[in-house]
């Protein structure tokens, strides 16, 4: 993702740096995990108690560190050009996105001709708005919320959907009651304090909802083979200077299930993806996904306990 220094091809030099304990389970003990980025400059460890993969020290992360990372945020945006009508790759887009709403129908057991709507839907860090048009057009409530004022603003207009311009902590939702669904993709990792997120969104879900979260999953085969490359020196990171490191924590299952029974949830499904399908209907992809979780992304749909 762009940052503020991309343009001109300048450095990120952190003016200072933090040391910090384990973001899910606050505990001070960890052990040395990876180096990376320029010259190998960060570090992860990983916690000896709930074993989330986690920078530290890292750059302080304060106003400097948020402006420079995210400011160029909304740029990245694909938004539609023509009055709303997709191009033939955001329709493909929204196609892919209906599996992953199939697989949250399925986990709620609704289906498109039982319910109208089928519920409320809240996409948290909603981006371009391209899953919430899927929900849109499988007959979902929709909200939305992201930190760019560019995206929100084109959501609400191209699609008519009711979103807001805001850090979704200190956001008050309870205007709309409690929401059948939330879901948060590759949000969660960016923010320090992930459980003051958890906690609200199990106040703002309903009791037999379902939570979809997608995060990195640092044990997938190809990370794990690519560290083991790093470590014996046949590869280096390709990380550009101008590149924060962004990605406060690395998750995987063990400390995702951590962190959701922590805050009152249970992991209800559990499954991997790639970044080009959520879910094949091939015997190797079921292995891979459903029973390994080897992909490099993984999804997980939990519920209120």
């Amino acid at each position: 993702m762009a940052t503020t220094l991309t343009e001109q091809n300048k450095e990120y030099v952190p003016h200072s740096w933090e040391e910090v304990p384990c973001p899910f389970c606050a505990a001070t003990a960890a052990r040395p995990h990876e180096k990376y980025g320029p010259g190998h400059r960060y570090t992860y460890v990983q916690c000896e108690k709930c074993d989330l993969v986690y920078a530290n020290p890292r750059p302080a992360y304060d106003t400097a560190f948020v402006d420079t990372a995210y400011s160029l945020y909304d740029v990245e945006s694909h938004h539609m050009k023509n009055a709303g009508q997709l191009d033939a790759g955001q329709r493909r887009t929204v196609d892919q996105y209906k599996i992953t709403l199939g697989q949250i129908q399925g986990e709620l057991g609704r289906k498109g001709a039982e319910l109208h709507p089928l519920g409320s839907i809240l996409d948290i860090g909603c981006h371009n708005g391209l899953f919430l048009k899927a929900a849109q057009e499988e007959g979902w409530q929709t909200t939305g919320v992201d930190i760019s004022k560019a995206m929100t603003d084109a959501v609400t207009a191209y699609f008519g959907i009711p979103t807001y311009c805001a850090q979704y902590h200190s956001l008050d939702l309870s205007q709309h009651g409690k929401f059948d669904v939330i879901y948060c993709s590759h949000v969660i990792e960016h923010i320090p304090n992930p459980n003051e997120w958890v906690a609200k969104f199990k106040t703002e879900l309903k009791a037999d909802g379902v939570l979809c979260l997608n995060v990195p999953n640092q044990f997938s085969l190809d990370r794990r083979f690519k560290r083991g490359l790093k470590k014996v020196g046949l590869k280096k990171d390709n990380w550009e200077l101008w590149r924060t490191p962004d990605h406060l924590y690395e998750p995987h299952l063990k400390s995702m299930r951590f962190l959701l029974e922590k805050n009152g949830f249970r992991v209800a499904q559990a499954f991997t993806y790639s970044s080009r399908e959520s879910e094949s209907p091939s015997l190797m992809s079921h292995l891979a996904h459903r029973s390994l979780k080897s992909g490099s992304k993984l999804r997980i749909l939990a519920r209120p306990v």
